[in-house]
């Protein structure tokens, strides 16, 4: 029988919310104070939506398309997303950026997004015991 660790999952609430706070504090600082051009951090986080652009399409689109194309999912190879990278540059391009609306709004898109990222792990892991959750035995 399993026992749910809840300290296991805060330390899976904290790492998926991890790159969301700066961005939702860079998004209140730019509303509050008014937003500000951050030319680096817009060119680090617009790196970020890419990844994790591909990383959707990997994730989601890919194999629609390939069996839209052939009628079969034969010869459908799997590819693999880019873990970890899109989330790096959004936390990079949200402390590059802070203070900046645009920065945080993508920043946030870019999360939503990235199906490599660490929120994604999350959310699609949380459903599995074996990971969060310990044995009574």
């Amino acid at each position: 029988m399993k026992r749910t660790s809840y300290i296991r999952r805060g330390i899976g609430f904290l790492v998926a919310a991890a790159p969301v706070a700066p961005l939702v504090a860079s998004l209140v600082h730019g509303v509050t104070r008014g937003s500000e051009s951050r030319r680096l951090g817009l060119a680090v986080t617009l790196a970020a939506l890419a990844i994790a652009a591909l990383n959707f399409h990997l994730s989601f689109l890919r194999e629609r398309l390939y069996l839209r194309a052939n009628g079969s999912r034969e010869g459908y190879r799997n590819v693999s997303v880019v873990p970890i990278v899109g989330t790096a540059l959004v936390v990079v391009g949200a402390v590059l950026g802070f203070g900046s609306s645009i920065c945080a709004t993508l920043g946030l898109l870019a999360v939503a997004l990235d199906t490599g990222g660490f929120t994604w792990f999350v959310i699609c892991t949380w459903g599995d015991a074996s990971l969060w959750d310990r044995s009574t035995r």
